[in-house]
């Protein structure tokens, strides 16, 4: 059976100060006893109360929202540390992100003179790039070898030079915001919309396809059709897996038909 504990018993035990269990007790949080003599006690509900507070906190709550987030059962103390796992686990990985982000500006920075405004943000735009560029090499792996990967790199570098690249890049980013604009107006995959979208698509990637070989383009298909497993802030397809989707669906729909 747990004992009464005094204000300066229960603070030493939570690590919280005897004023801040009063500011809890003044925001309605906790309600302790009061002994013959006026003080507050703290029995087995109030530190069960005050328990849930700290995880709540822990897990990001800010007081102001710990009130009604404590009236939820399903909040037990197990869902609550595993929530603070889940919190601080992304915390983990947005730190991880941004020192990743800092460390390859600086290594820009050592090789470029010092930038303006200006330039620093184009370094910063390049480290990113770089990020991106190295964590889909990662994924890469999984499907091409080395140097397979590496000849898609060379023939579209051969087949787009310059400012045939951009204009190819322009292409696929007006038929990506089409296809984009088709999803949110709900044409369905399949509908005679959808099929002169995949048309479109099958053009562009057409010279890609021809250059590589079937097998090859097999698998950069299986690739992007495991994006939901690997896709990551950096390690990102060039269109979203919804796109993906419309298209390979339609053209099921178009060869069965």
């Amino acid at each position: 059976m747990t004992r009464d504990r005094s204000i300066g018993e229960m603070a030493a035990q939570c690590g919280l100060s005897a004023r801040s269990l009063r500011h809890l007790e003044e925001k309605g949080l906790i309600c302790p006893k009061r002994s013959e003599a006026g003080r507050r006690v703290y029995g087995a509900q109030e530190v069960g109360l005050i328990t849930r507070v700290l995880l709540l906190r822990q897990t990001g709550y800010r007081l102001s929202e710990i009130s009604s987030a404590m009236l939820h059962p399903s909040l037990d103390a197990r869902s609550l540390v595993e929530t603070q796992i889940l919190h601080l686990s992304a915390k983990q990985r947005q730190v991880t992100l941004m020192l990743r982000r800092l460390h390859e500006t600086l290594t820009l920075l050592e090789t470029h003179e010092a930038p303006d405004v200006d330039g620093l943000c184009s370094l910063i735009r390049e480290a990113q790039n770089i990020m991106s560029q190295n964590d889909l090499k990662t994924v890469a792996k999984q499907y091409f070898t080395e140097e397979e990967w590496e000849r898609w790199q060379e023939v579209g570098n051969k087949l787009f030079p310059g400012e045939a690249r951009t204009r190819y890049e322009q292409e696929w980013s007006t038929l990506l915001d089409r296809i984009e604009k088709a999803i949110a107006s709900d044409v369905a995959p399949g509908s005679p919309e959808a099929v002169l979208l995949t048309q479109e698509w099958m053009t562009l990637q057409q010279p890609m396809v021809e250059a590589l070989g079937k097998e090859h383009w097999n698998k950069a298909a299986r690739m992007y059709g495991d994006m939901a497993q690997w896709e990551t802030e950096t390690a990102r397809a060039p269109f979203s897996q919804e796109v993906y989707r419309f298209i390979s669906e339609t053209a099921r729909l178009t060869r069965g038909s």
